[in-house]
């Protein structure tokens, strides 16, 4: 009767994070923008560490706004690994990110623990993440109004900063929610030591889906995710159909931004493969011919062979 009572309070709380997103309508784009988040948590959910069951690793590469001018579109390239660890009660995990844009490139990577337990017939993880990023800026490809601008970057210039995040993950057979924080401590980057810099907000990300079985054969999964740094906000929602667990198709989504189309499948042996569309929505769209992101998945678990058992025998007997 806990368990019931517990599925029941949790599709309650889905239903209000649908509800909740239904009324963000502003948009920001804080993070690089990933259509497949639902596969993709991790990367912005130090909780979702070990959640799994085995080894899990996420490639994606996202090509936003093809053929913009002065091929200034934005690239990202995103790897993540984690895994549990039962010494640790939880989970461990990597992130390695690459985001390169007109006139600069971002280099991120986050350390993430998450300590796990059984809860509501499902898994509950708590997750922290250090780390932090390096920002390439090219100040050459400015064009600015006032080249004696004391504040303007002329050259190529770097700079370093310190990067911590929180999140909390629930998982389980037919769903899931996260809720997480990164940047906590809003680190700033400073290109030169007259004050040019870029301080980075606090963003808070909330998401959640639910499976839904269509027959024997198929599953829908409706998700939402909200983006926010309290001030703006920006919307996801997504609509995919599972075919006999091996094939999906759907579409989504972003308030303001793109409307998506998206097809995937589990490839065999632990391989999944996904590819999305977007078609950009507005006067962006006579500028770009939409964005592509693409992303392979592989899941694994290590056998350890068990120790030989070794006959010793005593000379007395022999």
């Amino acid at each position: 009767m806990v368990f019931s009572n517990g599925k029941f309070w949790m599709r309650k709380a889905l239903l209000a994070l649908c509800m909740v997103l239904l009324t963000q309508l502003s948009f920001a784009q804080q993070e690089p923008k990933w259509n497949h988040y639902m596969f993709n948590d991790f990367s912005y959910n130090p909780g979702v560490a070990g959640s799994r069951g085995q080894i899990s690793t996420f490639l994606i590469h996202r090509y936003q706004w093809v053929n913009i001018t002065d091929n200034a579109s934005p690239r990202t390239t995103n790897l993540t690994v984690h895994a549990p660890v039962k010494l640790l009660r939880g989970g461990i995990g990597l992130m390695v990110s690459r985001d390169d844009e007109f006139f600069n490139s971002t280099t991120s990577f986050r350390l993430a623990y998450a300590y796990r337990t059984n809860i509501f017939n499902g898994s509950l993880g708590v997750g922290l993440y250090g780390g932090g990023f390096q920002s390439i800026l090219d100040g050459t490809k400015f064009r600015p109004d006032d080249p004696n601008d004391p504040l303007l970057v002329t050259g190529m210039v770097n700079a370093f900063a310190f990067d911590v995040g929180f999140g909390v993950n629930y998982t389980s057979e037919d769903m899931y929610i996260n809720l997480s924080s990164n940047r906590l401590n809003n680190p700033r980057v400073e290109y030169n030591n007259a004050g040019a810099g870029i301080t980075l907000q606090r963003n808070i990300f909330l998401s959640g889906g639910y499976h839904i079985p269509v027959g024997q054969s198929f599953k829908i999964t409706p998700s939402a995710l909200l983006k926010t740094n309290v001030s703006n906000f920006q919307a996801d929602f997504n609509v995919l159909a599972t075919f006999r667990e091996q094939f999906w198709f759907g579409g989504g989504y972003s308030t303001g931004d793109a409307a998506i189309v998206m097809v995937g499948a589990n490839v065999g042996k632990g391989f999944r493969l996904g590819y999305s569309y977007d078609y950009n929505l507005g006067g962006l769209s006579r500028l770009n011919d939409g964005s592509h992101e693409i992303f392979l998945s592989y899941d694994f678990n290590i056998k350890i062979p068990p120790k030989p058992q070794y006959i010793i025998r005593s000379p007395r007997f022999l």
